[in-house]
Parts: structure tokens; sequence; C-alpha cells
């Protein structure tokens, strides 16, 4: 990172990776053990041997204190081994934490974060390690950790108040670094932590430069909706989107630009309603009001010209006020840019509640309300409760996970689960900074983290989890009664109208011909409707399967991304809301913490593409009901790998359908039931037991300390 060009910055990135890679993994083979393995206090080091490593500081021929020429340390070799026991046992046997060795003449922990083992750094830190130390590059254990792009623990170093900007020695920052890696997270997370966006290093260069020389969009893109200066010059005169150009990297830049509300020249966007003041609200209201126009624009073409004029007028006029939605996102916010990260298909769906309501009062109801009384009065209750289940939905709060109020809290949730070895994806969310209860899920598009969530539904624009689910099945059983019901009515409907005469029709039969043209618009607009039936029959069948057995479907359609066949990878755009790497938590690295392995940008899985006709499956809930189905049929498969949320079929239910929350009022946030004891699931951070009650021949279920607290 000493010059702009690509070359020289590639060799000295080069360069650091062959000399920590020197240290790290440095030939053993080479050097064979003049003494017996046993009386070779190197060679115990590396294997973790604790009790003959005692025998041989018994014996008086070595201490922990012991160095080689190259002042190496048994605890060099612990810590980089991840023998965590072991250099405990040399800590208390009075080791040097801060003793340099090697050839990068580094200290134990410095070995250890380049193997990414935070459980021992953390044990390091406890026991006086300074992360303030440099190796002989000037990197101290925030660069070192930086470069890595271990993002958990970079955020266990942080809580141990090191400065955030502390530059090396050639004033680069971790930021510098993070975004020259191109390590989106990293950025991120610095970023938040309040690392200066503005910082520059001995060659003027700031963070947005080197991210520029890695072309890393989502790092580029973070910096600037941060407020990094667009226009900054270099020492020798050269502003980002110089860099941009010599290192090919313009498309990158341009996109971030324009993801970021700015021009290309990097002037911001000029929202083209100059009496706009909240683009956000406006854009929200607008986007989802727009189906309304969509529906009714393609009904009415679809019912008033032949289907060979309005068949693609329709789709040419929808796909256009589609375009326009799109054009006009550009000046939303960065969440908002997609027409799907939108409340666009929520209003396709209350678009078509709302014409059908009205096609319901101007024409059916009149039409038969004597000869179908009570089957309109069932309709009008049906409607009534899905209208009000639906936004019920969309509005209400769905379960988000309380945030910490501080860096000292988040420091104590981190504190402890280090000690129960939790700290990992699973129990700890870099992005709110939580310990992440059972269940729960960190929603990008809510940016929380939210509690037994089920998915993230495009129909409701909102998370479906602990507080609105049962709403939410509510709001589909009573579609789907109500769908049917509206086909009873309009078959009703047509048997009252009138025939008209001297119709014709260029494709039907003169028979069907004089149906439609009873009522045309009606017509279509029912066939649309029953068209909503695939997806919500679907939807209802799976959603009602999983409240039986306990399951949320994120539960269910995680066990299915686990494998790379085409059939155990499919996932449901009607239940997810997004692709399928959404169903994944989108703040966990793919790979396990435990095991020590690579788990930092570079361990991510790439998002995946995918075609039309998925997305399509995806929509209409076709993968999500076929993945249920054979989750279903692989019954044997699933009692061995065991729910231990569930309570047998009935009790489920009972947990779901009576926990005590009011139907038509919102719920206590995170409470619910689970085999008719009460939990609350923004706190529930340990599987509740059950215990055997002799008397009644049965399991129950035993409170866990979490939930009392």
């Amino acid at each position: 990172m000493t010059s702009p060009s690509p070359a020289a910055a590639q060799n000295e990135a080069n360069g650091h990776t062959v000399d920590d890679n020197h240290v790290e993994l440095e030939d053993m083979g080479d050097k064979k053990p003049a003494l017996p393995v046993e009386e070779d206090i190197m060679q115990l080091a590396r294997l973790g041997e604790i009790a003959a490593m005692e025998k041989l500081f018994n014996s008086g021929k070595y201490d922990a204190t012991y160095a080689d020429e190259e002042g190496i340390t048994p605890l060099h070799w612990a810590a980089i081994n991840n023998h965590y026991a072991l250099c405990h046992f040399l800590i208390q046997n009075g080791a040097n934490v801060n003793a340099k060795g090697g050839d990068a003449i580094a200290t134990p922990v410095l070995w250890a974060a380049k193997r990414c083992h935070y459980y021992v750094v953390n044990l390091l830190l406890e026991h006086g390690a300074d992360p303030l130390l440099t190796d002989d590059q000037g990197f101290n254990l925030l660069h070192s950790a930086t470069l890595d792009g271990n993002v958990y623990q970079l955020v266990l170093l942080l809580h141990q108040d090191i400065p955030v900007d502390i530059p090396d020695a050639q004033a680069h920052t971790a930021l510098m670094w993070a975004a020259y890696k191109g390590y989106p997270s990293c950025v991120d997370l610095f970023l938040r932590w309040g690392a200066n966006v503005y910082a520059t290093d001995d060659q003027a260069f700031t963070a947005l430069h080197w991210a520029l020389v890695k072309g890393s969009q989502g790092s580029i893109q973070k910096l600037i909706e941060y407020g990094a200066d667009r226009f900054a010059k270099n020492n020798d005169g050269k502003t980002p989107a110089t860099t941009a150009e010599d290192m090919n990297t313009t498309r990158q830049w341009h996109r971030a630009l324009s993801e970021a509300g700015y021009n290309k020249d990097g002037t911001p966007k000029e929202f083209p309603i100059p009496w706009v003041k909240d683009t956000r609200w406006f854009l929200s209201r607008f986007i989802f009001f727009l189906p309304f126009l969509i529906v009714f624009n393609g009904v009415y073409l679809l019912s008033h010209y032949p289907i060979y004029i309005s068949a693609p007028l329709t789709i040419a006029a929808s796909y256009g006020l589609q375009w326009a939605a799109q054009k006009l996102l550009q000046w939303g916010p960065s969440n908002m840019r997609s027409i799907h990260h939108s409340p666009f298909l929520a209003g396709i769906f209350a678009g078509t509640l709302f014409w059908v309501g009205v096609r319901w009062i101007t024409h059916v109801l009149p039409w038969t309300i004597k000869t179908n009384f009570f089957a309109n009065v069932l309709f009008a209750a049906l409607y009534s409760l899905t209208t009000y289940f639906y936004f019920f939905t969309m509005q209400s709060d769905p379960g988000f996970v309380p945030k910490s109020s501080s860096r000292s809290a988040s420091k104590a949730i981190i504190d402890e689960l280090m000690e129960m070895r939790r700290f990992d994806e699973n129990n700890f969310c870099i992005n709110c900074m939580v310990r992440k209860p059972l269940r729960s899920k960190h929603c990008r598009r809510c940016e929380r983290c939210v509690a037994k969530t089920d998915h993230h539904c495009p129909w409701v624009n909102n998370c479906v989890a602990n507080n609105n689910h049962r709403h939410f099945v509510l709001y589909v059983l009573c579609m789907e009664l109500g769908v049917l019901l509206w086909v009873r009515l309009m078959l009703a409907y047509l048997d009252n109208r009138d025939t008209p005469n001297g119709v014709q029709c260029n494709v039907l039969s003169d028979d069907l011909c004089k149906i439609l043209n009873k009522d045309p618009f009606t017509i279509v607009l029912s066939i649309w409707t029953v068209l909503q039936l695939t997806w919500v029959t679907m939807l209802l069948v799976v959603q009602l399967l999983q409240v039986a057995r306990n399951l949320t479907t994120y539960e269910s359609m995680r066990g299915h991304l686990t494998s790379h066949t085409p059939a155990d990878a499919l996932t449901s755009f009607v239940t997810t809301g997004d692709t399928s790497q959404d169903v994944a938590d989108g703040s966990a690295p793919t790979a396990g913490f435990g095991s020590g392995q690579d788990t930092g940008e570079g361990a991510r899985k790439k998002p995946q593409k995918h075609s039309n006709w998925e997305h399509w499956k995806r929509l209409l809930g076709l993968d999500t009901f076929v993945a249920t189905a054979l989750q279903g049929s692989q019954a044997s498969q699933a009692r061995q790998q065991g729910n231990p949320f569930s309570r047998g079929v009935i009790t489920n239910c009972k947990d779901f359908w009576c926990d005590g929350a009011p139907l038509f009022k919102r719920k206590e946030s995170g409470y619910a039931r689970i085999g008719g004891d009460r939990v609350d699931y923004t706190r529930l951070y340990e599987v509740p037991k059950m215990r055997y009650q002799r008397a009644g021949g049965r399991y129950e279920t035993v409170a866990t300390e979490e939930e009392g607290n």
C-alpha cells in the first residue's frame, strides 16, 4: 500500500502475505528434533501435550520462559496451533505473553490472530498481552486481524478499547486495510464503530482510494454512504475517480455512486419532484399504490379489447409502469433500490383486494343480496378479516430483539459468550451487537434481529415472526376462504345477469362469449383473483404443517440449503421474500468458528444467480411446497435430527392458537408458549428442558433461568 499503481500495491500485499505465511507455516519437517519428542519442548508445544510439558518443567530442564535462537517460545506454538489449555498452562507457569519471535518478530497473540483463534487471543489479552505491540512491518493486532477479514475477531478486539484509527508505520488505518482487501463487512464494522473516513496515509490516500484499488463495490459504497470525500486528492493530485481509471475499477465506482445516490461525476442526484422532502416516505407510498393502477389497467385492457391486442398492451403497460417505478427508486435509500426490496409486491395484493371490494359493492352485491344473502354476509366478514389481518401483519412489530444500550453492555455479552465458548454466528449478531436468542435471525431487509423469525414476506412488506405469525396465518386462511366464496358469488352473479344479444368474440365460443360479455371486467378480475389461489393454497398448507410441528420456515428451509443438490437447495420467495442466499443468516460466515478455520470474508459463499423460472417458482411458492413435502416424506430422518421445540401436534397447535394473547390486538413482544409454559423468545437462549411426571406418565417443560430473567 505504498503506491497507487496496481503492480506496486499487489507486490506489497503479496510481500506481506509471504512474510506472514513464513511465520505461520514454517516447515517443521525440515527441522528434525535432535531430542526425543518427550524432551523437545517446542514439539510438545506444537502438539499441545500438557502432561508431557508439565513433566518436562518438573525435571528442571526447561521452564515456560524458554525461547529458541529466533525468540520463539512454546507459547507462540501453542497459540498458533489453538491449544487453549496449553496456553493457559504456560501463562500460569510464567510464560511471557509479550515475547517477540520469528521472522516477523511477532508476539504470541499476533500468531494466534493470524489463524483466527480468537478464544486464544482473548485468553492472551486477559493475561496482559499488549494489542498495540507491532511486528517487523509495523502491524499491531488490529491491523493483523483486519488483513484476514474475520469480523468476529475484529468485534472482539474493538471491545478491548483498541483505538479504531491507530495507524501502522505508513499511516494506514485498519479501515484502509479493510477497504484495500475488499472486505465490505469489515469496512461497515469500522465505520459503525466511528472510524475516521477522512483519514489519510503518508501519501494522502484515503480509505476510498484504497477501496478503488481492490474494486470491491460493497466497500466503495459503504465509504460513500458514510460521507467519504469523493473528490479528495492524494499527493499526486489523483482523486478517487482518477484512481478508479488507473485501477480499471470505473464500473464499480460508478455503480457504487449510483447506489449511494450520486451521479457518475460524484454530484448528488436531484429528486425530480422538488416539493418532496422525505424521499423514503414518498417512494414507499408511491410504489405501494402504483400496483393499484397496474391491476386496474391490466384488467380493463383485457376485458375491453380482443386478446391479441389487450395482452400485448397489458404486458407493455405493466412493464412500463414497473420500469418507471424502478427508475424512480434510483433516488431512494440504498436498501430500496430494487423493486423487490420495496412495497411493490405488497401493493399488488392490496390493489387486487381493493378492486375486488369495489366490484363487490358496486356490482356483485346488488345482484346477489336477495338470492345469496348469507353468502354475502360471510364474504363481507372474510373480506374484512383479510384486510384487518393483512394490514396488522404489515404494520406490527414482528418481534425485534432489543439492541444493546451501550458498548459496555455489548462487551459484557461478548465476555459471557467467550467464557461459554459460544462467540459465533449462531449466538451473536455483529450487526445488532446482541446475543442472538434461539430461533432468531438477523433480517437484512428490516436491519434488525427478529425473535422466532418465520420469514420476511414481500406480500406484507414485513417480517413474519413471533408477534405477528398467528395474524399472518389468519390472513392467509381468511384470504383462501374469501377467494373460494368470491367464486361462489360470481357464479350466482352471472346467473342473475341477463345474457347480452348480438355479441361476438374472435377466440371464444358463442356460449362463453355471451357469459364473458355479461360483465367482462368483473370476470377478468375474478380470474386474476382465482390465480392467487396457487401460492395462497401452498403457503397455507406449508404454514399449517409447520405450526403443527412447531417449526418455522427459516428452520425448515435452512436444512435444505445445507445440500448442494438442486432439489434440496430450493427456497421460497413467498416465505422468505428474497433469493435463497437470504434464507441463511446474512451476518454469518459459512465456515464453523469452533474449528479455527478461515471464517472471514474469504469464507463467504458467492451469491447464487437464479434464472427467471427459478424466481417465478419462488414467487408462486412451488419450491417451498415441494421442499416441505420432501421433508415430510423423510420422517425417519427428521426424527433422528429431532425438533427440541416440538411437544406433539396437539400441544404445538394449542401453543400457537391459544397462547393467551389477544386475537385482534398487539401481543406482548416476544412472549409465546412452549408446552404450555410461557417463554420470552427475545431472551430465550437455552431450549426448555423436559421433565417426566411419573403420576401422569408424560414429559413436561422446565423453564430455564433465562426465561425468568
